[in-house]
C-alpha cells in the first residue's frame, strides 16, 4: 500500500504536521512512515534521552511511538489516535544530509506525498540559506504538503493555485485537475500583480492557460483564473486565500536539484514562512537526485 512520508524532529510542529498527515491518509485511503533522521552522533543541543533496550535506536523507536501514540492531552504532545484503517510505520535514518536523504525516500515507489513542518528561521540568515522543508519542497520528486504551526485539516473545498510561469506545464495541471475531481473542489487559478503594471494580461499568457481559460468549467472541474494586485505575492496570495475560504494553496515550481533549492530564496520559502493555510508545493519535472550515504531502519508501529 502506499504511503504518506512525514519527517519529524520530535518538535511540536512536527507533531501537528503529523496530526495532518494523518487526515490526508484517511482521506486518501494511504498509510504513514514516520520517519526520524540524526547524524548518527550524540548532540549536544538536546538531552540523551535512554528508553526502549536501552539503545540509541530503541530510544529513537520508543520516542517515535510516544510520538505517533500520544495518549493524554497536556504530556508532551496533544492526544492523537491514528484513524482505523491507517497504519504507521516507524523509520530511522542515518545521514549527513536530511534533506537529501528524504528526497531519496520520497522516490520510492512506496510513497506517494510527503508531509512537513515549516522549518525555516524568520532571521536573514535563515531565509537566504533556506530550511529542510522548503530544499526538500523545491526538490522532491513527489508532492510535498507544508503544514504551518496549528494548522487544522479541512476538506478541499476551494483550491487556490499560485498562476506563475509554471502553472501551464501539463504535469501538474494534471494533479490539479485530479485532485480537483477527486475531492469536488473550486480552483481558484491566481495571479498577482502588482498596482500600476502594465499588463494586457490578467494570467500567466502560456497556451496551456489559455486553452484552459477557453473551456467551460464543469461540474466535475470547477474554476476560475482571476488576478488581484498586491505589491507582495505572497501577502496577495494568502489574502485571496482568505476571502475565498480556501484550505489548500497550491505553487507549481520548476525542479531543481537540492543545492539550487539550499541557495536560492523563492516564493515557496516565503509563503510557507508566512502562511496559516497547508501549502501544497507541485513540481513540473522530476529533479535531479543525489545519493546519500544513508542507513535506514524501519520499525513496525
Amino acid at each position: 500500500m502506499s504511503n504518506i512520508l512525514i519527517p519529524v524532529d520530535f518538535s511540536l510542529s512536527c507533531h501537528n504536521a503529523y496530526r495532518y498527515g494523518l487526515h490526508l491518509a484517511k482521506h486518501f485511503g494511504l498509510n504513514v512512515v514516520l520517519a526520524h533522521y540524526y547524524n548518527g552522533s550524540i548532540s549536544t543541543n538536546s538531552p540523551l534521552i535512554i528508553a526502549g533496550d536501552g539503545t540509541i535506536r530503541g530510544s529513537y523507536i520508543e520516542r517515535l511511538r510516544h510520538f505517533a501514540y500520544s495518549h493524554a492531552e497536556g504530556i508532551d504532545y496533544p492526544l492523537v489516535q491514528p484513524p482505523t484503517g491507517v497504519e504507521v510505520n516507524y523509520e530511522l535514518v542515518s545521514t549527513f544530509s536530511v534533506s537529501a536523504s528524504i528526497n531519496q525516500r520520497a522516490a520510492a515507489d512506496d510513497i506517494t506525498m510527503v508531509v512537513m513542518a515549516p522549518r525555516s528561521s524568520k532571521a536573514i540568515l535563515g531565509k537566504w540559506l533556506g530550511s529542510t522543508s522548503t530544499t526538500v519542497s523545491e526538490s522532491c520528486s513527489k508532492p510535498v504538503f507544508i503544514v504551518p504551526n496549528e494548522a487544522v485539516f479541512h476538506s478541499f473545498d476551494h483550491i487556490v493555485v499560485a498562476n506563475n510561469h509554471s502553472t501551464a506545464d501539463p504535469y501538474p495541471l494534471w494533479q490539479i485537475e485530479m485532485l480537483a475531481r477527486m475531492q469536488k473542489s473550486m480552483v481558484h487559478f491566481v495571479h498577482v500583480d502588482w498596482p500600476g503594471q502594465n499588463s494586457q494580461l490578467k494570467f500567466s499568457p502560456w497556451r496551456l492557460m489559455e486553452k484552459l481559460v477557453e473551456e467551460s468549467p464543469t461540474v466535475e472541474y470547477p474554476f476560475e483564473v482571476t488576478s488581484v494586485e498586491n505589491e507582495d505575492v505572497t501577502e496577495g496570495l494568502i489574502a485571496y486565500a482568505d476571502e475565498v475560504g480556501a484550505s489548500l494553496i497550491t505553487i507549481i515550481n520548476n525542479s531543481r536539484n537540492r543545492w539550487q533549492a539550499l541557495l536560492r530564496a523563492t516564493l515557496t520559502q516565503d509563503i510557507s514562512l508566512k502562511s496559516h493555510i497547508p501549502v501544497l508545493v507541485l513540481h513540473t519535472q522530476e529533479p535531479d537526485t543525489l545519493q546519500p550515504n544513508v542507513a535506514v531502519e524501519t520499525a513496525k508501529a
